[in-house]
């Protein structure tokens, strides 16, 4: 058993050393207006581990909670690839592919959201450990049990931006 610990504790700082792990993650905060009804806020928290293979590809994992002011949340996990296509000192440039999956409850909710496609970002590198990150829109397809609804194609507005930091070890 000593021998299984120790392995892992000098597999850790191995990766560690290397500067290739990072956490992080993105939050977002916003109002909506459904019809005639009143404007209700909504939030979501996204914590993220990932692995920097090279200057180009990254693979990481986010696991969050997202909800509205009327008690409605989901329970969101969303693996991702990630490819730098302009890679700067100060500025990196990134497309994300991620399939993602969301369970809604709560006030009498019970559905599930599946979404895969690109989020484009960018990542603004503030040290060798500290990058600010922000996600602007998806392109790819969504279904949502909830609202009952399908689609495919491009989706740009308020409610797609993200911010976040990761911090590379």
């Amino acid at each position: 058993m000593k021998k299984i610990m120790m392995t892992m504790a000098a597999m850790f700082v191995a990766v560690c050393a290397s500067a290739q792990v990072y956490i992080g993650g993105s939050a977002a905060l916003g109002g909506q207006k459904h019809g005639d009804g009143d404007s209700k806020m909504y939030y979501k928290l996204m914590p993220e581990i990932g692995y920097q293979f090279n200057k180009t590809w990254d693979a990481g994992l986010s696991i969050g909670y997202a909800g509205v002011e009327d008690g409605n949340n989901a329970f969101v996990i969303a693996p991702y690839a990630r490819y730098t296509f302009v890679n700067t000192k100060l500025v990196d440039l990134f497309l994300e592919g991620t399939m993602g999956y969301g369970h809604i409850g709560g006030n009498g909710a019970d559905a599930d959201i599946f979404e895969f496609g690109l989020k484009p970002g960018l990542k603004l590198n503030l040290s060798n450990h500290v990058s600010f990150v922000t996600k602007v829109g998806f392109f790819g397809y969504q279904k949502n049990d909830f609202t009952d609804t399908q689609k495919w194609g491009m989706d740009v507005d308020a409610t797609n931006v993200t911010f976040g930091i990761n911090y590379k070890f």
